[in-house]
């Protein structure tokens, strides 16, 4: 009988440790996703990328950006397209004067779209098209197309905006070359709840700019 105890314990002590002697290596997350913007959908802190979230996927979340803090909701119902609902509270601005609205921030809601419209390949990156707060206020319009282009652990994104996005203006509207209205943007701000669908893509001037994420997979997190 106890020879018979033995065996099955010493059994069970192989199973066990057959069972557990995974290497530590095994719980590292090995695959990193590209992460979110500031602003909710899928980009590189103030900037956008052509990376999308898997289809199918919803993602909600805050972030702040000081002075703008920002509550978004997003979904990828294909993993072509990305779009998103986004609530901002600017912080160093009053909702109104103060006899009507006391120390109440500044609130402003908006809505964003990305599209894909190129597949990344071994040569070609993937390339997005994208508006962001395509029926708001104006305070944070943008419109932009971004190419990504992975390099091993190495993603990097360039691309050019218009709105916001082109504050910087370092570069004249390309679009002027074909229809000289793209040269005319308005600067006002406005209600919101329309789309305001000649100011898209223009104004006298533009912006590149550009980005990188590098992963560390066995650390679990991104570099921005």
């Amino acid at each position: 009988m106890k020879s018979s105890l033995r065996a099955f314990s010493f059994y069970l002590f192989l199973l066990f440790n057959t069972h557990l002697s995974a290497s530590l290596e095994d719980y590292y997350p090995y695959q990193v996703t590209p992460t979110s913007s500031n602003y909710g959908y899928t980009g590189l802190l103030e900037m956008p990328s052509a990376r999308f979230m898997d289809g199918g996927a919803l993602k909600f979340g805050i972030s702040a950006s000081n002075p703008n803090e920002y509550t978004f909701i997003v979904a990828s119902p294909f993993p072509w397209f990305e779009a998103g609902y986004r609530y901002s509270e600017i912080k160093t601005e009053k909702y109104g004067p103060y006899s009507y609205s006391g120390n109440q921030t500044l609130k402003d809601k908006g809505f964003d779209i990305k599209i894909r419209v190129l597949e990344e390949s071994f040569y070609l990156p993937n390339v997005a098209i994208g508006i962001r707060d395509m029926a708001g206020t104006g305070r944070f319009s943008g419109e932009y197309l971004v190419g990504s282009k992975k390099f091993g652990f190495l993603d990097l994104s360039i691309g050019i905006g218009w709105g916001v996005l082109g504050a910087d203006n370092n570069i004249r509207n390309p679009l002027i070359s074909l229809d000289e209205r793209f040269g005319i943007r308005s600067s006002k701000l406005t209600e919101g709840g329309s789309f305001n669908l000649g100011d898209w893509f223009s104004g006298r001037r533009s912006a590149l700019f550009g980005g990188l994420e590098y992963s560390f997979p066995k650390r679990g997190f991104n570099l921005k």
